[in-house]
């Protein structure tokens, strides 16, 4: 029997040879930098050191030869800088030197070492010869002396006795040194060496490392991940109620197992869906064998299509008995349909021509053109027939404008402006009223009578919210009133805002009411804007909020630079964009003028 190779020894065999690769590598690269480490530190500590010290232990002998020959040759005082120089180096310099190489020889070598001593003899003798010198010349007078003559002369001709032994101090010290050197050759070499070999590792193994990464990856790639993403697609199919085409092919793992286990079941889910298609077709004697005795669905189907058999027959009957009464039912159904589809239609024609009406009543583009050339009306209802009208008229040298806003929207809105309306004409036009405060005040009294003649009985509180101009084109003065509504005057990049009365026309409030007056001397380029609330109150925006008045009056500010008709189409994409998908949720109304 073939050996099982499961998963786990699978990733365990791949990810073991890459570890064992990667800790060879580690351990090798560990032990090269360890070598390279230890020579550096050899020739750093050691060999360095100690060439330079034999070096300045060289130059000094070097020194002190041409020192004493020139103390023993040449009349000086006592004090001269060549013999100061001397002494100094012998009593300090060379002393120094010697203690800095003692500290360093303990790391020498037996033979280095025993060259050192050698150095250390030849070192004492010269040193005694230098102290004969400095006995017989201790002053200028004793170069006088023809014995000392004799004597100095001699030690220090050329190949005497200083030069001999200042030569054999020389070579001995060029002996050491060579030896230094060759040693910190010999340590360079090995630390190239060691550099190579490690770049042999780094690289090499790397590679080989690399390698081994590859064949892992291809192995849990073939062997784990391209089965498991077969198996995947096959249940990513499945959960789309589609039959897969192709089946997984079994290998002798964990996922062999799973792929055998779900061609069972894809096998089995195709003889279910047949059964199942039998049944539903109505073939109820229709064979079908379980999965197994635990197959609770495959028990459950057999028990449905022996339910459903003899449901069947029991609902033959009760459909032959309900059939007549459905058409009976339909047939009613159809009558009531047929009624209030011509109840809408009527429903519908008549607001249609409701919507005619207030039209009518509603100032033509001429007309407005004629009384105010550079002004623009944006008007927009929310549904067939608005709560919110505009009204224009000349009275004697002044054209009165309003911007009205009617309780509601819709019929009863639709209402109240015709009540606004005739009463703005009474007053005006029939009484010739030009002032904004008296014609709110008059307008307000026969709105009220209108609205609450049966006072005792019911208390109606509808009204209009209304901002009403009175302008001087001549004079470019303009007098303003409102109820509830604002008016805003757009001057070089900012917002004039002038506040109306807190009430509205025709609520329950009788009385000879007084509204506040504002006489605006408006200046050349100046917008005047009359408004109902609608534009402000719409919900839209990326958090389906309210636009709000402070948006507003950025808004106006951002077209009033604009022609007119630019900034009636400014305004309307400015709407559309803040809605969005959100219902209109009132009636909009806009009047605009340049001064």
């Amino acid at each position: 029997m073939a050996m099982r190779i499961t998963i786990g020894r699978k990733i365990g065999l791949g990810f073991g040879l890459f570890i064992f690769f990667a800790l060879l590598v580690v351990l090798l690269t560990n032990r090269s930098l360890e070598r390279s480490r230890e020579i550096n530190e050899e020739i750093n500590q050691v060999c360095s050191p100690s060439v330079d010290a034999l070096s300045r232990l060289r130059n000094l002998a070097v020194s002190s030869h041409m020192l004493i020959k020139h103390w023993a040759l040449i009349e000086s005082r006592a004090d001269a800088p060549e013999k100061t120089a001397l002494v100094e180096i012998a009593t300090q310099r060379i002393p120094e030197s010697l203690d800095q190489i003692d500290t360093l020889m303990s790391r020498w070598t037996p033979e280095e070492v025993a060259i050192m001593t050698q150095v250390h003899k030849e070192l004492n003798e010269l040193m005694k010869l230098h102290d004969r010198i400095k006995e017989m010349l201790p002053s200028l007078e004793s170069y006088n002396d023809p014995f000392v003559h004799m004597d100095r002369t001699s030690l220090a001709e050329e190949d005497g006795p200083i030069d001999q032994q200042t030569n054999k101090v020389l070579a001995e010290l060029d002996r050491l040194l060579q030896l230094h050197e060759d040693k910190r050759r010999e340590l360079g070499g090995s630390m190239i060496r060691s550099f190579d070999s490690l770049k042999f590792f780094v690289l090499y193994m790397g590679l080989a490392l690399v390698v081994v990464g590859i064949g892992v990856a291809i192995l849990i790639i073939r062997g784990i991940v391209v089965p498991v993403q077969r198996l995947r697609s096959i249940l990513l199919s499945l959960g789309r109620g589609v039959f897969p085409r192709t089946r997984v092919r079994a290998t002798n793992d964990e996922v062999g197992d799973m792929g055998r286990a779900l061609s069972a079941l894809v096998d089995g889910l195709r003889r279910t869906t047949e059964f199942s298609h039998a049944v539903a077709a109505g073939e109820f004697n229709a064979e079908y064998q379980p999965l197994s005795e635990e197959d609770v669905l495959g028990h459950a189907l057999l028990k449905m299509r022996d339910e459903l058999g003899q449901r069947e027959r029991v609902l033959e009957m009760k459909v032959a008995e309900r059939t007549e009464e459905v058409v009976r039912q339909k047939e009613e159904v159809e009558r009531q349909s047929r009624k209030v589809v011509e109840l809408y239609k009527n429903v519908t024609d008549s607001i249609r021509y409701a919507k005619r009406l207030q039209d009518s009543i509603l100032p033509p583009d001429r007309r407005i053109k004629e009384l105010l050339p550079d002004a623009f009306v944006y008007y927009r209802p929310k549904d067939i027939v608005s709560g919110d009208f505009y009204w224009i008229e000349r009275v004697g040298e002044r054209v009165l404008f309003a911007a009205v806003d009617c309780t509601g929207h819709g019929v009863p809105g639709a209402f109240m402006s015709l009540i606004g309306h005739n009463g703005l004409n009474q007053v005006a036009k029939e009484r010739g009223v030009s002032k904004p405060g008296e014609v709110l005040r008059e307008l307000n009294r026969i709105a009220f009578e209108a609205l609450h003649k049966d006072r005792e009985q019911h208390l109606i509180r509808d009204g209009m919210d209304m901002a009403l101009c009175s302008y001087d084109p001549r004079n470019r003065v303009l007098e303003y009133a409102g109820a509830n509504c604002p008016l805003y005057v757009v001057r070089d990049g900012d917002t004039l805002t002038f506040e109306p009365n807190k009430a509205a026309i025709g609520s329950n409030e009788l009385g000879e009411k007084e509204f506040l007056e504002h006489r605006i001397e408006l200046r050349e380029g100046d917008m005047v804007y009359a408004f109902s609330d609608g534009y402000a109150d719409q919900f839209g925006g990326p958090k389906g909020k309210k636009f709000l008045y402070r948006r507003f009056r950025e808004l106006l500010v951002e077209v009033s630079g604009h022609a007119p008709d630019r900034q009636r189409r400014m305004l309307h994409d400015a709407f559309n964009a803040w809605r969005g998908a959100h219902e209109q949720v009132d009636d909009i109304l806009v009047i605009g003028l340049r001064a």
